[in-house]
């Protein structure tokens, strides 16, 4: 998995060994994290600006889909016009959590991976408390209560994401016009939110602890970051 990314992974080895020279590698990951988040921190503040739009446009879309609910065609057109003119990009809500799956498979390759173009990969020695960031959690032994800590914290932080997100959905309810159509997808999303929001659960659970390590910080500034832009981004 992952092989592809071969070709970059050297050199993105030999910088992270040479960092972690002065930096403990656990530590090297937190940072890489961090640094991934914020550099994507302007992009979620225009995601959740876009969804603030989205509200505020709702009651035009439904006077739209009654108009023209019996042409599919002008409905395309008269939506994309409405779009284009009030800055809303439907798709653009994934963008940030697509970006981040190439650094979530750099991460893996780095810690999964004996070698990478014939040279030997050297962090396969760098541990966390004394569990290799290669090991997965069948094979921690005495160090399972590594992954034991790591899940534990991914567990609160996925619930804390999915009580956040439905507070989200019910308040994005409360400040549009009642729409049946809106409540059965609201419905639909509170029965598989549970699922989206325990998915990294089971990643940190399956993959190597580096991974896991990656995935559990990214999902803590998740949760930090929707407080703060809730509080500070208006439309």
């Amino acid at each position: 998995m992952f092989a592809f990314l071969d070709p970059v992974m050297l050199p993105v080895h030999d910088l992270i060994e040479a960092v972690s020279q002065w930096v403990p590698m656990p530590l090297c990951i937190v940072l890489l994290t961090v640094l991934v988040r914020l550099a994507l921190h302007p992009l979620n503040r225009a995601t959740y600006r876009a969804g603030l739009h989205r509200r505020r446009i709702s009651p035009q879309v439904r006077e739209l889909q009654e108009l023209h609910r019996k042409n599919p065609e002008k409905l395309r057109a008269e939506l994309m016009e409405l779009h284009t003119r009030e800055g809303v990009y439907p798709a653009a809500g994934c963008l940030p959590a697509l970006l981040q799956l190439p650094v979530l498979g750099v991460v893996y390759r780095l810690f999964s991976a004996p070698q990478f173009a014939g040279t030997a990969n050297a962090l396969q020695h760098h541990t966390l408390a004394g569990v290799p960031l290669t090991a997965h959690l069948t094979t921690a032994g005495s160090g399972v209560w590594v992954f034991a800590l790591l899940i534990a914290v991914a567990l609160v932080v996925a619930w804390l994401i999915m009580r956040q997100t439905r507070d989200t959905m019910a308040e994005a309810q409360q400040m549009t016009p009642a729409d049946p159509r809106q409540a059965e997808v609201t419905a639909t999303m509170n029965r598989i939110l549970p699922m989206m929001s325990f998915g990294t659960v089971a990643a940190v659970a399956v993959l190597p602890l580096a991974t896991g390590l990656y995935l559990a910080v990214s999902a803590s500034w998740t949760y930090c970051e929707r407080l703060l832009v809730r509080r500070t981004v208006t439309v």
